[in-house]
């Protein structure tokens, strides 16, 4: 069967809706690797097979410069490794800073985080709608060079293609019970210098269910990539 890697850095960041809709994908093997708990190495194996595919989440980590962890810097390698030996990669909000820095783009800090469910401009809403979506982040991406941007705000890049490769800035995988927490650990649940807006509870009951069914649409056309 083949094997679906997800690079998880923090227990209230986990695949949430991605990973109950990768369990239920036929022939497909789903391995979570805790990368804050010292698990990337074990990718780094010679005698492991490459995965199928790899899938990055979110952290309380920047990628901006040497990076705000030690591992920072390791992941962003194996990732740039894992790119040119053609595993495809979908990056979500850390994942997608850390995937352009491994494909040549950057990263850079926002002047304020942006936090809160909003929608976006987008070049193909079959694969990518508009949203709403949540936005939970204080850097943003410069994308790699070829690289195609499929969303984008009033604060920048929101999403972008490279080849197989993916990068979402927002965080389709939430849940309510998933931004719940992250909105208990008072704003700071990723590492955000700002404040969550107060009717955040109220705008993903709102918002939740649409995201989700747009959620499913976006894992499938990255998995049909």
């Amino acid at each position: 069967m083949a094997e679906l890697i997800v690079l998880q850095h923090r227990d209230d960041a986990p695949a949430g809706l991605l990973g109950a809709f990768l369990a239920a994908r036929d022939g497909l093997t789903v391995r979570t690797v805790r990368v804050d708990r010292g698990e990337l190495r074990s990718l780094d194996d010679a005698t492991t097979p490459a995965p199928e595919r790899i899938v990055v989440l979110g952290a309380d980590a920047s990628a901006v410069g040497a990076g705000s962890r030690p591992w920072v810097g390791e992941e962003i390698a194996l990732l740039r490794r894992a790119a040119l030996r053609g595993v495809p990669i979908l990056g979500i909000c850390f994942g997608a800073q850390a995937l352009a820095t491994a494909l040549g783009g950057g990263v850079h800090r926002l002047d304020r985080p942006q936090i809160g469910w909003s929608t976006v401009t987008t070049s193909d809403p079959q694969a990518l709608p508009a949203g709403p979506w949540l936005s939970w982040h204080e850097d943003a991406v410069s994308p790699p060079p070829r690289a195609v941007v499929l969303a984008h705000d009033e604060v920048g890049v929101q999403a972008f293609g490279a080849g197989p490769h993916l990068a979402v800035q927002f965080h389709p995988e939430v849940t309510p019970a998933i931004v719940d927490g992250w909105i208990g650990a008072g704003g700071r649940a990723l590492g955000e210098r700002g404040d969550v807006p107060p009717d955040l509870r109220a705008s993903t009951a709102e918002h939740a269910p649409g995201a989700a069914r747009d959620a499913l649409r976006l894992f499938a056309r990255w998995l049909a990539r």
